[in-house]
């Protein structure tokens, strides 16, 4: 469940549909002590997107604040990008909240 400060944001309210049911998918594997292994072809199977479409999923989550990249893919180990949530701990660390600090370009 995300916090309610977090739904009422401009951050938030700003996403399209199909970004926030990638952020509720990669919060169904959320775990304070590991890093969410969730990539692009998972997100094309489970929203039915291209790889371009789940590539700019990703960057619109990232740029509005919602997700931080741990770890880089590895093509060769077929493992995807790595990814915490800044709503939620991680590590041991209090959750960052990057969303606060989105504002829309004018």
């Amino acid at each position: 469940m995300q916090p309610l400060a977090m739904i009422d944001s401009t951050a938030y309210q700003n996403l399209s549909g199909k970004a926030v049911k990638l952020l509720s998918l990669m919060q169904r594997h959320w775990r304070q002590d590991k890093a969410i292994d969730y990539g692009i072809t998972q997100t094309t199977k489970s929203l039915k997107c291209s790889r371009d479409t789940a590539s700019k999923l990703f960057r619109e989550l990232r740029e509005h604040g919602f997700i931080a990249l741990v770890d880089e893919a590895d093509f060769y180990a077929n493992k995807a990008r790595s990814w915490r949530l800044t709503f939620r701990p991680f590590l041991n660390q209090e959750p960052t909240h990057d969303w606060k600090y989105w504002a829309p370009e004018n």
